[in-house]
């Protein structure tokens, strides 16, 4: 199993990871008191994959079949013809085994506290972690297929289809181990991922004390800790703060060992397959060059001035008194309106927001908002959090754990832009072409967001409103441009550090994620010591490494495309749909983005992406006056 010939796998269990990343914790404050109190139109209906758990088992069952008839195969390749009935083999078992182990993860993400639930999920994926055992020698005997007859295989009619699959297999050839080895690194997963593993039960049951403020108890979780955050009352802010992080910081030890871990197996990994390190190991699995990652940070280093000046108007807006400190990085607008938004008013606001793609989008969109593909409210065991998961064979399924806050919409909006990517790409690829990367799901998720952001802007009638919605979108920049180059840049830093062979104790990385904070933050943030236990709450860093870049560069990407819409009428429309949403992975994704309109290779998106910040802060500040 090499690195780009597992992007089905891989893609499966990233989305896996996302959706468990969420379940951290249980959703609290449920708007019903259970799942059975939901109106039918606000909840998936399971029943569009299978009737029912036998019939599940059924098709469990026959992926084991068709995987161990493939294990069968095994032999050297030698015609296109024989070839081809391979692949058409290989992708079958693929897809049936992508529509089992969807069910069984949102059959457990509506309620994790299922056993049967939990057993089904476990079923999944160990049958997954069978299949790719099964399947391994196809890779390895396509890449001993010599040179000059491989050229002649690629130009076959008959495996045209299959072009993109085979050529990545080849190209991989270099970072590929002999079949033995190769099995025995597939039987390794459960021990490599037993860090990520000893992450989520620790998160999952750890207890945060209860804080007092002015005489009143506060209780303390992981969702109630955001909700603290923005509060309006900064002593709650801050205890909330101060409790959280100080209890993290009491299993410092144990959350740096994990983390160390993690890298050690990351670097291990790539060392086995000669690469230079596992940033480029990570990188090349979608195809990216690493200097995209680089020139990521060293532009968004060279903006750190403008974010600075933007926090001290941030300063004055939130009304602080004296510096500010980071427990007030999330306080609310003065002009946020306490009414909250229902769900029906939510989707009409998101569609109408998202009008500017095209009539043929909104609706699909709009058929999607009323078809069961999206599960709405939160419930006593819902996973927390919101993703979006599917099969080739089935319409998207979006979770969400709906509030009515402001934050909701631009969620909703978000998750909806990776299941419109997932639709079109389903209808308009074949299986094998279908499957597209994080680089490229993450601006069509964004681009949701700055079209929302642009609507709610262009209709705010008084200053109040322009102000806030002004507030939003600058705050969407900080938490995702800024805040997310910041954790690409940890990520860097710790890994560079475990290849040197450089301790990776808890004050190491505490002192590497300070430095950072302080460095991002600017000499006029009051950078509180606790901010250094920040990293051991972040899930990206225990279950996906060096993945959060991604939502940076997606952001400046999908800002380009939104300026198109904007400008280009009904032709950057036809385009985006076109080469964004429905290209699936039939291409590398920077290519994919090039056709759509925007070229990431190059560090000019960024610039303009900072560009458009400094006109947002100018017109705030002007605002401010």
């Amino acid at each position: 199993m090499t690195m780009k010939t597992t992007r089905i796998f891989a893609s499966l269990l990233i989305t896996a990871i996302l959706s468990f990343t969420s379940a951290l914790t249980y959703a609290e404050s449920p708007t019903y008191k259970s799942r059975a109190d939901i109106p039918a139109e606000y909840k998936w209906n399971l029943q569009t994959l299978y009737k029912n758990e036998t019939q599940w088992k059924q098709d469990v069952y026959k992926a084991k079949k068709l995987a161990d008839r493939f294990a069968k195969k095994e032999e050297k390749l030698d015609s296109d013809k024989q070839i081809l009935t391979l692949l058409e083999d290989y992708f079958e078992l693929f897809r049936l085994m992508e529509k089992i182990f969807v069910y069984s993860r949102i059959n457990l993400d509506v309620d994790i506290s299922n056993t049967t639930a939990q057993a089904l999920s476990d079923e999944g994926q160990n049958m997954m972690i069978y299949v790719v055992e099964r399947t391994a020698w196809f890779s390895n005997e396509l890449q001993a297929i010599e040179k000059e007859k491989w050229e002649k295989l690629l130009e076959s009619p008959k495996l045209k289809p299959y072009y993109t699959h085979l050529k990545d297999t080849y190209e991989d050839k270099v970072h590929s181990l002999p079949p033995e080895m190769e099995k025995m690194l597939i039987k390794t997963m459960p021990i490599v991922n037993a860090p990520s593993e000893l992450f989520t039960m620790m998160s999952k049951d750890l207890v945060l004390p209860s804080f007092t403020v002015k005489d009143k108890v506060y209780e303390m979780s992981a969702p109630l800790y955001s909700v603290y955050m923005s509060s309006k009352d900064r002593d709650v802010r801050k205890a909330a703060f101060q409790t959280y992080y100080q209890t993290l910081g009491s299993y410092q030890d144990t959350f740096a060992s994990m983390l160390a871990n993690i890298v050690k197996a990351n670097n291990f990994f790539a060392t086995t397959r000669n690469y230079p390190s596992s940033l480029e190991a990570h990188l090349e699995r979608n195809d990216i060059d690493p200097k995209v990652y680089t020139q990521l940070i060293d532009t968004v280093e060279e903006g750190l001035p403008l974010f600075h000046r933007y926090l001290k108007l941030k300063e004055k807006y939130v009304g602080i008194d004296g510096s500010m400190h980071m427990y007030d990085l999330s306080a609310p607008s003065p002009f946020t309106k306490e009414e909250k938004i229902p769900y029906e008013e939510a989707k009409e606001i998101v569609i109408k927001g998202l009008s500017p793609i095209g009539e043929a989008y909104l609706k699909t969109l709009s058929k999607g908002l009323s078809s069961n593909w999206v599960d709405v409210y939160n419930t006593p065991g819902k996973a927390t959090g919101a993703y979006q998961i599917g099969s080739y064979d089935s319409h998207p399924f979006v979770l969400l754990n709906y509030q009515g806050l402001p934050s909701d919409v631009l969620t909703l909006a978000h998750e909806m832009g990776h299941a419109m990517h997932s639709y079109f790409s389903n209808e308009n690829q074949p299986y094998q072409d279908a499957r597209y990367v994080t680089f490229t799901a993450e601006v069509s998720s964004t681009l949701q967001e700055h079209l929302l952001h642009k609507q709610l802007m262009d209709e705010a009638t008084t200053k109040e409103e322009k102000i806030h919605a002004l507030y939003q979108y600058l705050e969407d920049f900080r938490v995702t441009l800024f805040r997310q180059t910041q954790f690409a840049e940890f990520e860097k830093i710790i890994h560079e550090m475990g290849q040197n062979e450089e301790p990776l104790h808890a004050e190491a990385i505490k002192g590497v994620y300070y430095d950072l904070n302080k460095k991002y933050y600017g000499k006029d943030m009051e950078v509180d010591k606790e901010i250094a236990m920040e990293w051991a709450r972040v899930p990206h860093f225990f279950h996906s490494s060096f993945y959060t870049y991604q939502y940076a560069t997606s952001f400046a990407a999908s800002a380009a495309l939104a300026e198109q819409l904007e400008e280009g009428g009904s032709e950057a429309q036809n385009k985006i749909v076109k080469e964004l949403f429905s290209s699936g992975g039939s291409l590398p994704p920077i290519d994919i983005l090039k056709r759509a309109g925007v070229d990431m290779s190059t560090k000019e998106p960024i610039e303009e992406s900072l560009k458009r910040f400094e006109e947002l802060v100018d017109e705030f500040e002007e605002l401010l006056k």
